[in-house]
């Protein structure tokens, strides 16, 4: 649900709203976001349901987020975190930056098991209905090679899959588990 808005037409929230008081109650807890307010449930419905909040009435939500400056962004769902040889991966954040590519409309980052990292990191992508047909082994590389100016080496997707498309919820969302 929506805890609070931000109409000021930037990316994330102000870091004031961390701590100030009101009907909705902000915090953050190593990187995770924290709401308490009036409205938010205690605990699913059903019998023998674990409880959602703390006991100060505080709701950890799972998503992560990173303070720059005066504002905070949301970098994440915690559940969605790839560790990578001790080194954690945002897939939200590396699909922001492969959406950016030209050829691309939209991709899906998750990780894959190995034996030596414990995971890396791979890329299901669409490409944009301009470039259909093309080679995708060329565009694949150019796709990598533009992650390389702009993410961690950690972060940069070890393989690029080619996808006709890619699951979306009724909500709209990026479907992030295979059924």
């Amino acid at each position: 649900g929506v805890a609070f808005e931000v109409r000021d037409g930037r990316a994330g929230f102000p870091a004031e709203l961390i701590g100030a008081t009101g009907p909705v109650a902000l915090r953050v807890v190593d990187g995770s976001l924290r709401i308490r307010s009036d409205r938010t449930a205690r605990c699913y419905l059903g019998s023998n349901t674990a409880t959602l909040a703390e006991p100060d009435g505080f709701v950890d939500t799972g998503d992560v987020v990173e303070r720059r400056g005066s504002r905070y962004y949301f970098a994440g769902r915690r559940q969605g975190i790839i560790n990578v040889g001790g080194l954690k991966v945002h897939p939200e954040a590396v699909e922001a930056v492969i959406n950016e590519h030209s050829a691309v409309q939209m991709s899906r980052v998750r990780g894959r098991a190995n034996p030596i990292t414990g995971a890396i990191v791979v890329a299901d992508v669409v490409l944009d209905r301009s470039v259909n047909g093309a080679n995708f082994s060329q565009i694949g590389e150019d796709i990598r090679a533009f992650c390389r100016r702009r993410l961690a080496p950690h972060e940069i997707p070890a393989t690029f899959r080619h996808v006709p498309s890619l699951p979306i919820a009724a909500s709209g969302k990026l479907v992030r588990q295979d059924a």
